[in-house]
């Protein structure tokens, strides 16, 4: 086997292979994939800004809707921590922490007594 092709993947490395047509259907459903960021205005703002201070103070779940990596996502849980400074916020369940970036968000809305967390 020559040099330029040896990767430490000896099962696949004579294998390799990605027809244009591949890539081209590839692409295509990546942008389709692709999510729309909304245009939020002052109003919606306000309501997240004072949604994340009570739940702070609170104590109360909230569902936190944001994009990751173009896809948009959710998580529930309790507010740990908020950096102002580098504009974050940490979210904490029974099972896991995540720390989600203020820029990504796009909808908090504040958790019913009925649903889980």
């Amino acid at each position: 086997m020559s040099q330029s092709l040896y990767r430490h993947n000896l099962l696949w490395e004579g294998s390799r292979m990605f027809l244009p047509e591949h890539r081209t259907a590839l692409l295509k459903q990546q942008q389709a994939e692709e999510f729309a960021f909304p245009l939020l205005d002052e109003d919606q703002l306000a309501e997240m800004n004072r949604l994340l201070l009570e739940a702070v103070d609170g104590d109360f779940p909230l569902l936190v809707r944001y994009v990751h990596h173009h896809r948009p996502c959710e998580r529930c849980g309790f507010v740990q921590k908020i950096n102002p400074h580098e504009r974050w916020i940490r979210l904490a369940n029974g099972r896991e922490t995540v720390t989600i970036a203020v820029s990504a968000i796009y909808a908090i809305e504040k958790m019913a007594d009925g649903d889980d967390v």
